[in-house]
């Protein structure tokens, strides 16, 4: 029995057990309890007895198909891609070797190649009509070749009539044969023709034209790929788009760095995006969109002309990103329905695109040139802004929310220095948490603490080092280093207080407001009595050090936490460290009696507490 026999009879076995499960849904629904039930509307209604319905399995192979020996193969497939092959080759030998002989005319060779790729295709026609269909898929397909050869011989070496229209004329072979493929619906028909519509510009290369050259691309990749959603060949789909991607950013960059170019390219992805919505294809969402912001960049970093021209072509990758936006905004990635409903690999894709799509956009209007952006580029985070607190606040969205405070924030960097900075983003903190607190916002806490740990960075970095700058003396404790300090400490312990229940979240932002109160406390007190004198800054580093220690401890007892007062005790102990090893060797005699004094003082102090609690306790 043959494999096309097989296959015929694998399809009948489909058709009947599908008539089975119809039939067996239908016994069902007109069940005689169910009919009793309809005619006395009077009586109790009777709980169906409910049969399990048993699905028939569709065989994926015909049976017995996985028994094929090595001879029934290689006679069925083997011996046919070895008779394509060579026929195609034997006429590729032949139009080259009468093209050396001289022997008919070029003209009756070209035509000759596309009437036997003619005849051969439809003989593939005639057998896939019979039930032959691998048989006649691959003589179509050798047919297809032939007129391939044919038209490529007269548009190229024979030179009988122009490349462009040798080009037309291929690309009409090519939508003739992917009319084939879906009339018999066979994929490796339709991935033959596009392969030849992408080589036709390549094999008869033409003078450069990169505007038709992306046009060619255009009609070819996303008919194709429209042709292959309708259905639902996800190999044909995946190599129309990255074929056109691919060739497009190979020959025809110059006309993507134009408007209508950039415009064409972003075709591509919003095409995908449109299809993967419905279709889990997750290497074609993801490729296709990243490629495309890869070319757009490209692109729009060469793009000339007025600034009309550099917005225009800056509204595709709007175009992109604001599809991308509201396909999210509807389905939110890091949902657990969604993780669900996608699987973890699309879920996956889905929230990589999340993170990209706002960074991907400011590059691109970073590299479209225009004048309002370069002058105040703060404006394109600040809209993106706008749109993610939109979308997190309407849909109660956390990753919406607080990826639009982290816009925000980063909208600040542009315009201000990094004291300012620092004060800004503590009352971007406060509002985060407002936001969940008192609107019911989800992410609002998790946006507060990565603010908060945002400023605490930018104030012992980027704005410690720019104190100098700003010409005030730091001893005057009201530059704008110190202002920063204070707005950090004020605004990160009332966000703490504010936060709620106790919680790791809760320790972090006492710990950030505790650690800036010591770290930034130091620093003040250390340059401003080192500005009288040297030996008095290290010995007021000292005592302040003490005293923050037994702060704590004090804090400590009276909130009854452990946690607070070890953290003072390891801070007496930081400063013994320093009063032994560093102010005895160093500070002048009545320096070292204060330091000293001063450790005893709240050595003793903390050691009456501690001894006080444990009578108590006894």
């Amino acid at each position: 029995m043959s494999d096309e026999q097989k296959d015929v009879i694998a399809q009948l076995e489909r058709r009947v057990a599908t008539l089975e499960n119809i039939i067996r849904r239908l016994t069902f629904a007109n069940t005689p309890d169910q009919l009793r039930s309809s005619r006395t509307p009077s009586a109790p209604p009777a709980k169906p007895h409910i049969t399990p319905v048993v699905h028939a399995a569709l065989p994926d192979k015909p049976a017995g198909e996985g028994q094929t020996d090595l001879e029934q193969w290689f006679g069925q497939r083997g011996l046919l891609a070895v008779g394509v092959a060579a026929l195609l080759i034997a006429a590729a030998l032949f139009l080259k070797y009468a093209f050396d002989r001289g022997w008919i005319s070029p003209l009756l060779r070209a035509i000759g190649a596309v009437a036997a790729g003619i005849v051969v295709a439809a003989w593939g026609h005639y057998r896939i009509r019979q039930g032959m269909r691998r048989y006649g898929a691959a003589m179509i397909g050798a047919g297809g070749g032939l007129v391939y050869l044919g038209m490529w011989a007269a548009a190229g070496p024979y030179a009988l009539m122009e490349r462009r229209i040798g080009i037309l004329l291929l690309a009409l072979t090519t939508v003739a044969a992917t009319m084939l493929a879906l009339h018999h619906e066979i994929e490796g028909l339709a991935i033959w023709a596009l392969c030849g519509a992408y080589l036709a510009p390549l094999t008869l290369a033409t003078a450069p034209n990169p505007q038709g050259f992306l046009a060619y691309l255009e009609v070819i990749g996303l008919g194709t790929a429209i042709t292959a959603y309708a259905m639902n060949w996800r190999v044909t789909f995946n190599l129309a788009l990255f074929g056109y991607l691919i060739l497009a950013g190979a020959g025809a960059a110059a006309a993507i760095a134009t408007p209508v170019g950039a415009w064409m390219v972003a075709a591509g992805a919003l095409l995908a995006l449109r299809v993967t919505l419905q279709r889990a294809w997750t290497e074609a969402r993801a490729g296709v969109v990243l490629w495309t912001w890869m070319l757009l960049g490209i692109g729009l970093g060469n793009v000339g002309g007025s600034q009309s021209a550099r917005w225009l072509a800056l509204g595709a990758a709007a175009a992109v990103s604001g599809v991308l936006w509201w396909q999210q905004f509807q389905r939110d990635p890091f949902s657990p329905e969604t993780a669900r409903a996608l699987g973890h690999t699309s879920a996956t894709v889905e929230r990589l695109l999340f993170v990209t799509n706002p960074i991907a956009f400011m590059l691109l209007a970073n590299a479209a040139s225009i004048r309002l952006i370069d002058e105040s580029f703060q404006v394109v985070p600040a809209a993106l802004a706008a749109a993610y607190l939109a979308a997190g606040w309407f849909r109660r969205s956390a990753s919406h929310l607080i990826t639009g405070f982290a816009l925000v924030a980063l909208a600040m960097v542009f315009p201000w220095e990094a004291a300012s900075i620092t004060i800004g983003w503590t009352a971007l903190a406060l509002l985060a948490l407002a936001v969940e607190r008192e609107a019911g916002r989800p992410g609002g806490r998790y946006a507060a603490m990565a603010l908060a740990t945002a400023a605490w960075v930018c104030l012992f970095s980027v704005a410690l080092f720019d104190r100098p700058n700003h010409g005030v003396s730091p001893a005057s404790l009201s530059d704008p280093w110190a202002l920063a300090l204070y707005a950090y400490v004020a605004g990160t312990g009332l966000a703490a207080y504010w936060f709620g229940s106790e919680g790791r979240s809760v320790r972090v932002m006492w710990a950030l407001c505790g650690s800036a109160l010591f770290i930034g406390g130091s620093i003040q007190v250390q340059t401003n009595f080192a500005s009288v004198a040297p030996l008095a800054g290290d010995l007021a580093l000292s005592v302040w050090w003490l005293l923050f220690a037994g702060a704590l401890v004090f804090l400590g007892f009276r909130l009854n936490h452990k946690l607070i007062r070890s953290s003072g005790l390891a801070v007496a102990v930081l400063a013994g460290l320093k009063i032994v090893l560093y102010d005895l060797s160093n500070l002048e005699a009545l320096y070292r009696v204060g330091s000293f004094f001063a450790l005893a003082m709240i050595a003793l102090a903390v050691a009456y507490a501690y001894n006080q609690k444990a009578r108590v306790n006894a």
